[in-house]
């Protein structure tokens, strides 16, 4: 088996697994952060998984074929559309290599102009995949999105196993292995997914915090200047889980920051300045009174010695 199809099995499997209860969501992150490649192609087995559901009569042929030749017992895939979808995994691979295009970005944000007058502003460290018709997205990082509406258009934007359906809207995400945020700032969102039990409809004003591992969901109130703040410099958090604050900090440094157990549920509140996110780390650890240690050339936070 080659490497790239070792990575791109491995990828399906997490996929699989993050729909049921005892998904591993540390050994997935260390996954992720094993190879630069890993989460690439994670998110095409994302998109795959969304592609094939709303493509699904157009891909049949394909599906009958890939049935044909899976092994059995290869994989214990999860039930319902998400095993249809893998199920076509490498099939449509190649065929998704010629029909997407990828944007990535390293140590400043960049904005994407979609053709019909659309944008995406992709935060630093993050990526979206991008279909040839620009009618599917597939995401991770922080991403703010200013769609235009129009009647018809269909749009559908992947982050983790959440799925986003918009109705021209302005709305930000950040999506972190395991914890994902969308605020909305203007018109409103349809968020579903497998994991939640209906779709949930998010007007501006309002934000959305879901928590993988733990299958919830919780909806607040953000100011809508708020919203996407990072875009000015500021990163702003109320009452914020601190893995989720650190999550950011360390894609926005580009360095690891480690958090021990007795960390994971403190709560932050305030506003942090992304412009330089080094300096925000530091920050973060004065106003919660924690240790700033360096740890594996990145980082750790640990309650200060009394």
């Amino acid at each position: 088996m080659s490497d790239t199809q070792r990575i791109l099995e491995e990828a399906a499997a997490w996929h699989a697994a993050s729909a049921g209860d005892a998904m591993d969501w540390a050994g997935f992150t260390a996954w992720l952060e094993a190879d630069s490649r890993h989460r690439a192609v994670y998110d095409e087995v994302a998109l795959a998984d969304s592609l094939v559901t709303d493509h699904r009569a157009a891909l049949r042929g394909s599906e009958a074929a890939a049935a044909s030749r899976r092994r059995p017992g290869r994989w214990k895939w999860a039930g319902g559309a998400i095993a249809a979808a893998l199920a076509l995994v490498l099939v449509v691979h190649g065929w998704m290599a010629q029909r997407f295009t990828t944007y990535e970005t390293a140590d400043t944000a960049r904005e994407i102009a979609l053709a019909d007058g659309s944008s995406v502003t992709l935060a630093p460290h993050s990526r979206v995949v991008v279909s040839s018709d620009q009618r599917e997205i597939a995401m991770s990082g922080g991403a703010w999105f200013d769609i235009r509406h129009l009647p018809g258009r269909e749009l559908a934007i992947t982050a983790g196993p959440l799925q986003l359906r918009d109705i021209g809207t302005k709305f930000d995400v950040q999506a972190n292995p395991g914890l994902i945020r969308v605020g909305i700032a203007d018109g409103r969102v349809e968020v579903a997914s497998a994991a939640l039990a209906k779709p949930l409809r998010l007007e501006a004003g309002k934000h959305m915090l879901f928590d993988e591992s733990a299958g919830k969901v919780t909806l607040s109130n953000m100011p809508v200047a708020a919203v996407g703040s990072w875009r000015h410099g500021q990163l702003t958090y109320q009452s914020t889980p601190l893995p989720l604050v650190a999550a950011d900090l360390s894609r926005y440094a580009g360095v690891r920051i480690e958090l021990p157990a007795s960390l994971k549920d403190r709560r932050f509140s305030g506003t942090l300045a992304s412009s330089d996110a080094k300096a925000a780390i530091r920050d973060l650890a004065q106003l919660m009174a924690l240790e700033l240690v360096p740890a594996g050339g990145g980082y750790r936070l640990e309650p200060r010695a009394r």
